[in-house]
């Protein structure tokens, strides 16, 4: 099993990097959730990068899902970032549930 990070920093202004780092379950989602509920309360725009994860599973998904949706109704970006490093189960997730499109996934 990989070892799992949240790396939250701060770009220029009101842009924000969420990285997340290995495998991330349903015990780091919750945690996930309100770190990205916070940052889009507070105005900032997001970018999730995905480069380094190796898995996430449905309730990371969501999680990322319903910070998105709170992003469109506030008016903030948010987006999320796929790299070659990416791990499979990560794309397949994104790509079969159609999740890459309503996240705005895109490569690095």
């Amino acid at each position: 099993m990989s070892a799992n990070e949240l790396n939250i920093r701060r770009l220029r202004g009101d842009q924000v990097v969420v990285e997340l780092k290995g495998e991330h379950e349903a015990y780091m989602a919750a945690k996930l959730g309100r770190e990205l509920e916070n940052l889009v309360d507070e105005g900032f725009g997001v970018v999730v990068d995905l480069s380094h994860a190796s898995f996430i599973d449905s309730q990371t998904a969501g999680a990322l899902l319903n910070a998105h949706r709170r992003a469109q109704d506030r008016g903030t970006s948010f987006r999320t970032v796929l790299g070659e490093e990416t791990g499979w189960s990560v794309r397949t997730l994104l790509d079969v549930t159609g999740l890459g499109d309503a996240l705005d996934a895109s490569a690095a």
